[in-house]
């Protein structure tokens, strides 16, 4: 009887013991990226150029980076192209060489370029957007276009109800 009780009350601290606490503030954040949001199509475009235009608005500003193709800002990836350097097979690229397309031949016709969102896929927005030629980075770098690929699961999450 005596080692019926002893290993009852042993299975009982040790039961009771090995509790873990749950930071319930993350708990909660992950249960409400989770929660399923009735989001219109609109509403995600105005998310998206919200983001464009804001990365737009600092790139074509007063902004200072070291030149590369790709860089990242405020999490962001922004692809930097040069247009005079695009390749035929690079315009062969679906969705996106048609923009390059269009971008190149306003370029060479000497047309105004303004900002662009298409929807390139059933997940994937493209941000396309100009740099101007007084702004630091064109300066620098001698890039004339930014690209913004932005995912429509990242843009949902974003949109506030």
């Amino acid at each position: 009887m005596k080692n019926i009780c002893t290993i009852i009350l042993t299975f009982g601290v040790i039961s009771c013991g090995q509790v873990k606490r749950v930071d319930t503030a993350e708990v909660k954040q992950l249960m409400s990226d989770y929660k399923i949001k009735k989001v219109k199509q609109e509403e995600i475009i105005d998310v998206a150029n919200t983001l464009g235009k804001s990365i737009s608005d600092k790139f074509n500003g007063e902004l200072n980076i070291e030149c590369a193709d790709k860089i990242t800002l405020e999490g962001t990836e922004i692809e930097l192209i040069d247009l005079s350097l695009v390749t035929p097979e690079a315009l062969k690229n679906g969705k996106i060489g048609e923009i390059l397309e269009a971008y190149k031949y306003s370029k060479e016709q000497k047309q105004l370029i303004g900002d662009n969102i298409q929807k390139v896929n059933d997940t994937l927005y493209l941000y396309s957007f100009p740099i101007k030629t007084n702004s630091l980075v064109y300066k620098n770098c001698k890039k004339d276009l930014g690209f913004i690929i932005m995912s429509k699961k990242a843009l949902v999450k974003s949109v506030k109800k």
